[in-house]
């Protein structure tokens, strides 16, 4: 369960950081914008080119990191849940395994009580006729 939530807890971290990237680059484009109005130096020009460049490479690695994080997340849900079942049919066949033992312990029980009432009533005989 713990795993999960840390396999959860860094797809959200992941996702976030794509988040800021995206504005990042959202400002840098409307930056680019207010330099574009007035006169711009070419080097200057060719920095925001690349800049915005670089970050359309690091959102596409993010989206790359984030679609391999929700496959860890799936693959770690997948694995909890095989696990619960798995504990869940150990505690149906230890249940089971109790209500059996509870018929036999009750069956023994019964026969011993069978026996005993066989040999009372052998004793009752033995002494009703013997005292006749």
């Amino acid at each position: 369960m713990q795993k999960l939530a840390h396999e959860i807890y860094v797809l959200a971290e992941h996702r976030k950081y794509l988040g800021d990237i995206q504005r990042q680059r959202l400002e840098l484009v409307e930056s680019l914008a207010v330099y574009k109005r007035g006169t711009m130096q070419a080097a200057m020009l060719s920095f925001y080119v690349e800049s915005v460049d670089q970050k359309d490479w690091q959102i596409a690695a993010q989206r790359n990191a984030i679609a391999a994080q929700e496959n860890t997340v799936e693959q770690v849900r997948m694995a909890l849940l095989e696990k619960v079942k798995a504990r869940k049919i150990v505690e149906r066949l230890k249940e089971k395994d109790f209500i059996a033992y509870t018929r036999e312990e009750l069956r023994k029980r019964q026969n011993e009580d069978d026996e005993q009432a066989v040999i009372r009533f052998k004793q009752n005989r033995i002494n009703g006729l013997g005292a006749g």
